[in-house]
């Protein structure tokens, strides 16, 4: 394969951010002939000029830390981009209970996470999925309830859950060094006795603390939520959530941050619920031309071949596609003493896991600096196993 110097205007280029602040542009590194593929190593160099790369497995691959992910970077392979179109990864997301908006992933959204949840895996790089408007602590005074924003956010308004049994009055507060306070223009609630759930819009410009010529204006690290009701009351302050003016939700693009969640999230499922393939023969014994019973052990169904054998069930009967897990099978030799060859073939199919991922590094010495690659193509895993017994006059164990 040949990897050529990335282009400067791809329409599929995405710049993301990361927790420490740090930035990257993404995009899929494209290998002649015709082959997509990620970066395994944040810190590999990009190529000046045409240089040549070499398929080889996991072990193959220059970057330590990445040897220990090879179940969760197959995953995500191939449960997203490209593998999987916009379209049918948009439903998969969705289907998943992550809200992606009306519209689906855009190939650019789809690569930006992608490569980002491959970087939390193989260098340790967090993507800053923090939401602005979630506060970062949260105290309760007498007064009421202080937040401490990350950053310094314009609010757009807020809702409260709050239960009281007499009238109770609510009062947003701002401040820069949470000492000194002043009022929330026009922010503020008249509840009567009762429970529910209350929203209040702010208007544009009422928790501006300073504006640059164009730029976003900047807001308050401190807000605080202030009670007024009769005393003697009882009130209980719930649940309290705000929403942004004038910014993201995110550092990053919104459907970006959604991806990498769920591809972060189901990688880490993938290695949690990866089994080694392994033939367990602990059982096994030879009966007429019966040798078994053995067990497959795998993390999902796969298909069995046996070179000069028949795989088949305890009654003889030839076994009909892939085996499940934990299921017994058989096999049926004419032959005496002797060892047949018995491949596991894990399917390369986007869905399920505990596969094999192929992978592409530097061609020579030379270019040992430059990025190893994980190329988007679903590889087959197999397996082979040798298996030996000994036909005796009485059962002998195999």
């Amino acid at each position: 394969m040949t990897r050529y110097r990335g282009g400067t205007y791809s329409h599929t280029v995405e710049k993301i951010v990361f927790a420490d602040g740090a930035t990257a542009r993404t995009d899929l590194i494209r290998l002649n002939p015709n082959i997509e593929a990620y970066s395994l190593d944040f810190t590999g160099h990009a190529p000046t000029r045409p240089s040549r790369y070499r398929a080889g497995a996991w072990s193959a691959v220059p970057n330590l830390r990445a040897r220990a992910f090879e179940a969760e970077i197959d995953w995500i392979v191939r449960n997203s981009y490209p593998v999987l179109g916009t379209v049918e990864l948009s439903r998969r997301v969705r289907a998943a209970g992550i809200g992606l908006g009306a519209g689906n992933l855009a190939e650019h959204e789809a690569i930006a996470a992608t490569q980002a949840a491959i970087w939390f895996f193989t260098n340790g790089l967090e993507l800053d999925n923090r939401p602005r408007n979630v506060p970062v602590a949260r105290r309760r005074t007498a007064d009421g309830l202080v937040f401490e924003f990350d950053g310094e956010p314009q609010l757009g308004g807020y809702t409260v859950e709050l239960e009281s049994d007499s009238a109770v009055s609510l009062l947003l507060q701002k401040s820069s060094d949470g000492r000194q306070w002043e009022d929330v223009a026009a922010s503020g609630l008249n509840l009567e006795a009762g429970r529910g759930r209350h929203r209040r819009a702010l208007g544009v410009g009422t928790t501006v603390s300073s504006a640059r010529p164009g730029r976003t204006g900047r807001g308050y690290r401190f807000y605080r939520l202030v009670v007024v009701a009769d005393r003697g009351a009882t009130v209980d302050l719930g649940d309290v959530t705000f929403w942004l003016n004038g910014a993201a939700a995110f550092a990053n693009p919104e459907r970006v941050v959604h991806l990498y969640n769920y591809l972060v999230a189901g990688a880490n499922a993938a290695r949690r619920a990866t089994v080694p393939v392994a033939v367990i023969a602990e059982r096994a014994a030879v009966d007429g031309d019966l040798v078994g019973p053995f067990t497959l052990q795998a993390t999902d169904r796969a298909a069995i071949t046996v070179d000069h054998a028949d795989v088949v069930d305890r009654n003889g009967f030839a076994m009909e596609g892939p085996v499940a897990p934990d299921d017994e099978f058989y096999l049926r030799t004419d032959t005496g003493s002797g060892i047949v060859a018995l491949t596991v073939h894990v399917p390369a199919g986007t869905d399920g896991f505990g596969g094999r991922v192929l992978t592409g590094v530097a061609h020579d010495a030379a270019n040992s600096s430059l990025t190893p690659v994980v190329l988007a193509v679903p590889a087959q895993h197999e397996v082979r196993f040798d298996v030996t017994w000994e036909r005796a006059q009485a059962r002998r164990t195999a």
